[in-house]
């Protein structure tokens, strides 16, 4: 298991030596890069915890290697995909947790045929022909699907098996939620080797009318 990085956030919660507090924690750092300095320091603020702890593989270069190497062993009839936490920011106050952030990315289930049927449309919004976007996917919880053609894969795997991206925090409101998603997504994307990268939008698609 990912050994868990403690940080006291005292000064970043109050807007005091920020820029110090973050050094001393190379996991936060790493979610910083992987997910906007902005975006994180304003996730954690939501928590109201004065302690952080994170978790995870805050790095866009190895969760593209892990996902690569997966698309290129799947098979149509492989149903199951390994799902991989990037950050996992737990906020405390005394021995009491206040909230925590999640971010992932798996090779989904869905594809992208299945978003044209009149149950997913209702809650997924299309960004562009390659980027599906479900702003509630549960409470809390935000998620983005984008397909990603790996060089070495089968010929279906593009459509049938696009990459999924979830951002949970119950603390986290839509837009920030979104900000967090579509930072995620575009570091892991540039770090793969897609034949042709999908657009990931800097803004939440709207909602069909």
């Amino acid at each position: 298991m990912t050994a868990i990085a403690a940080l006291a956030i005292g000064g970043l919660l109050s807007g005091c030596s920020g820029g110090e507090e973050h050094a001393e924690s190379p996991k936060l750092g790493q979610c910083d890069t992987l997910l906007g300095a902005k975006n994180v320091e304003a996730a954690v603020k939501t928590t109201g915890g004065s302690d952080v702890e994170v978790g995870g593989t805050p790095q866009a270069d190895v969760l593209a290697d892990r996902l690569a190497r997966e698309a290129k062993q799947w098979q149509e009839s492989d149903l199951q995909h390994t799902r991989y936490t990037s950050c996992r920011m737990g906020a405390f106050e005394g021995d009491e947790i206040s909230g925590t952030v999640d971010t992932t990315v798996k090779w989904s289930a869905l594809s992208l045929g299945m978003m044209d049927s009149p149950e997913n449309s209702r809650t997924w919004r299309r960004a562009n022909p390659s980027v599906y976007v479900e702003p509630e996917a549960a409470p809390g919880l935000s998620r983005l699907i984008a397909a990603c053609a790996v060089p070495g894969a089968i010929a279906s795997q593009p459509s049938d098996l696009p990459l999924q991206f979830d951002v949970s925090g119950a603390s986290l409101g839509t837009e920030l939620r979104w900000e967090l998603l579509s930072t995620f997504a575009r570091s892991v994307v540039e770090e793969m080797d897609c034949t042709k990268p999908p657009v990931i939008p800097s803004a939440l698609p709207a909602a069909a009318s």
